[in-house]
């Protein structure tokens, strides 16, 4: 192990790898990052076992004993930049010479995780945007583009919002959908709008679960089958609350006002 501990070893390349994960990283990724970092460390041999919610990583010492960590992961985001961030640091790593300082390594994977999320305000305003170019995709005309680009902003403020509570994604995603239909009726009863549909469509596309669809395609594909069912079934999921709460939002609304 070249003077590095195996524990630090083992440490360092499950953070990785679950750093990756809590970012929105497919699963292939994480393994792969995990299996590097750990070669780069030292390891003899290292092998890595990542689906949604778990990261297992075994590794051999000199004597060939092996060693394996877990890590529990329990909330999951969105963030490219990090995962960029992660990959070109492992690559960095694994083009080495020599094993690099443990403590280098763990210095900047903190670093990464605790780099700066994206401006509030900058991700409120884009929020806003895409709903709007959403509604004029979906042949909507520039009442209701300015009416999705409002509500999705509402949206996002809740989302943001609610973010700091730690709700699962199901819960999370009845909660957006009943506002969503709620304010969608709302306008409609207002006479602002010939119809809903649209506005509402336009709005709903900035919580529908695309990237863990595409991830999970991607893993069935990669032969991580048990990964791959996972995600299908987390974007199942949120659908399935989305489809739930804007159902509740409309009939609420429809008998609150009747």
């Amino acid at each position: 192990m070249s003077g590095i501990l195996i524990d630090d070893v083992i440490d360092i390349s499950v953070k990785a790898g679950a750093l990756v994960l809590e970012n929105g990283g497919e699963t292939y990724r994480a393994e792969e990052t995990c299996v590097r970092i750990a070669r780069a460390l030292g390891a003899n041999e290292a092998y890595s076992f990542v689906t949604p919610t778990v990261v297992i990583v075994s590794v051999t010492d000199k004597d060939r004993r092996y060693h394996t960590a877990v890590r529990r992961i329990t909330q999951r985001t969105v963030n490219l930049k990090k995962i960029a961030r992660i990959n070109s640091l492992s690559r960095r790593l694994a083009s080495r010479n020599r094993p690099p300082v443990p403590w280098m390594v763990e210095r900047s994977l903190e670093r990464i995780r605790l780099s700066p999320e994206h401006n509030p305000l900058k991700i409120i305003i884009m929020a806003g945007f895409s709903s709007l170019f959403f509604a004029l995709m979906f042949h909507g005309g520039l009442i209701e583009a300015g009416i999705a680009f409002c509500i999705g902003i509402l949206l996002r403020i809740m989302l943001i919002f609610l973010d700091k509570f730690r709700l699962n994604n199901f819960i999370v995603s009845v909660i957006s959908g009943g506002l969503i239909s709620v304010l969608c009726e709302m306008v409609l009863f207002l006479g602002m709008i010939p119809d809903s549909v649209t506005v509402m469509t336009a709005v709903l596309m900035q919580v529908v679960p695309g990237l863990a669809i595409v991830n999970a395609i991607r893993d069935l594909i990669a032969g991580d089958l048990m990964a791959g069912t996972a995600r299908l079934m987390e974007a199942f999921m949120v659908a399935a609350g989305l489809s739930a709460g804007s159902a509740f939002g409309i009939l609420v609304f429809a008998h609150a006002v009747g």
